[in-house]
């Protein structure tokens, strides 16, 4: 086995374990607070603007678990190891996301790109995963090729009042500049899609 595999799979069992660990958490502080699940759904809800504890990612729980210690639960919260905490990022815009989806064989073009450019992974900066997300994101979705709009606009205006900013190059964004390039990314995306699927609907129903 590849060592990049030995490595992504340990990872993902890291991942995993700390997810499973976490939920017991959650659970087991509910039951010291005699917390009906729905109560603590709704507390879900708050934290992630979803009545779901199950659709929570890892910094998410943290928060959750925080709240209920808050609420008298006595329960030890770790914090999310700094491995984890890039996939943590990735996975929260990776999973059921339709535009990752449908961007064919864009994501992994760009993926290779930055694994080769960078093979190791950089303390402090994005992984190459989230590289190339933003990447196949705006090519596919905010790309307009008018001046002022390219993808180093984006990133200097999305980073302009953070710290470490304004950046423009990709390759220099920090890791606490990814949150706010990719979530309005990810938004306009499944806007885009949403508008096309509903538009196929609506060609389909005419026909």
């Amino acid at each position: 086995m590849k060592v990049e595999n030995l490595k992504s799979s340990y990872l993902e069992q890291l991942y995993r374990g700390f997810y499973q660990a976490q939920n017991k958490k959650i659970h087991t502080a509910r039951a010291q607070l005699t917390m009906s699940l729905e109560e603590c759904r709704e507390l879900a809800k708050e934290i992630s603007g979803k009545p779901s504890i199950s659709s929570l990612d890892l910094e998410q729980r943290w928060h959750l678990i925080e709240a209920l210690n808050q609420r008298g639960a006595k329960i030890f919260n770790p914090k999310i190891p700094r491995e984890l905490s890039k996939i943590n990022e990735t996975k929260a815009m990776l999973e059921n996301s339709e535009p990752v989806m449908d961007a064919g064989k864009l994501y992994p073009i760009h993926l290779d790109y930055w694994n080769k450019r960078f093979p190791k992974d950089r303390r402090g900066f994005p992984s190459n995963k989230q590289l190339a997300l933003i990447q196949t994101l705006w090519e596919l979705y905010f790309e307009d090729h008018r001046s002022g709009r390219g993808l180093r606009g984006f990133i200097f205006r999305q980073t302009r009042n953070l710290p470490d900013g304004p950046v423009s190059a990709i390759e220099f964004l920090k890791n606490h500049h990814v949150k706010a390039v990719l979530v309005p990314l990810v938004r306009k995306a499944r806007s885009v899609v949403k508008s096309r699927k509903k538009g196929d609907d609506d060609r389909n129903n005419e026909s």
